[in-house]
């Protein structure tokens, strides 16, 4: 049986009904957008979200600035192509790999490994809490201050310069290089050979080539060599006719007798 349109009624009513079905409808939260110039936002309008998220699957480009006053979590690859600036401080618990120049104006904490192949200037404090390879040259041109324990497993050299524990000094260019001690006296590598000398600087022990000596201020004063205990000369070989020419005195002196 078919419709009967009845002619004496009009359709206003139905135009209103389409009219407050679209006043409540909500399209957009069932919405695409296809092939084309897509969603534009212009003349200082933006897109507010509240209590919701932004899911992007392919890739956001943004030409101008991204301002970000919470957290932001990621967990797959960043790569910056730019200048990186961190102005805070800043926390890696992981592996971090730097291929190019890495600057911090401000404290950096590292807890895990860290690889570094480029040039890398950090003009504040740097605190490892963990252990720090260093696998290539390197090098601090100010003060470098050790307060722990420290093991050298290979040479030290010291090309320039002196090298202090405590009192003591090693000095490379003092006769050849020499340990100078905090009481006074030292011990020398001269041309002539090994040498220590005494706190006046006037009277030491030397070994030349084939013999050895010992040498006072004043080889005639009383007591200048002394001996404590017995000295024992071993085959100092035995000569016949002559009258003795040494005296010692009840003080262990030796002088020779005229």
């Amino acid at each position: 049986m078919g419709q009967i349109n009845d002619l004496s009624q009009g359709n206003l009513g139905d135009i209103w009904r389409a009219i407050r079905a679209l006043q409540y409808a909500t399209p957009q939260n069932n919405m695409a957008i296809g092939r084309g110039k897509g969603l534009s936002i212009y003349d200082g309008g933006s897109i507010t979200i509240e209590n919701g998220g932004l899911s992007v699957t392919g890739s956001a480009t943004i030409s101008g600035t991204l301002n970000a006053d919470g957290v932001i979590d990621m967990s797959g690859t960043f790569t910056a192509t730019g200048e990186v600036n961190l102005n805070g401080p800043t926390d890696i618990n992981g592996p971090t790999t730097v291929a190019g120049n890495m600057t911090s104006t401000g404290t950096f904490t590292q807890n895990g490994p860290t690889d570094l192949n480029g040039i890398t200037t950090v003009a504040g404090d740097t605190t490892v809490a963990g252990d720090f390879s260093v696998n290539g040259p390197m090098k601090t041109t100010s003060t470098l201050s050790v307060e722990g324990v420290t093991t050298l497993k290979n040479d030290l050299n010291v090309t320039t310069g002196k090298v202090n524990a405590g009192g003591m000094t090693i000095d490379p260019g003092l006769f050849g290089g020499s340990v100078q001690f905090s009481e006074g006296g030292y011990l020398s590598g001269t041309a002539s050979g090994p040498q220590l000398t005494g706190p006046a600087g006037n009277s030491f022990v030397f070994t030349r080539s084939g013999k050895a000596g010992l040498q006072a201020a004043a080889i005639d004063l009383i007591g200048a060599v002394e001996v404590q205990g017995a000295l024992k000369v071993t085959s100092p070989g035995t000569v016949t006719g002559v009258t003795p020419n040494v005296y010692m005195d009840s003080a262990g002196n030796l002088r020779k007798i005229n």
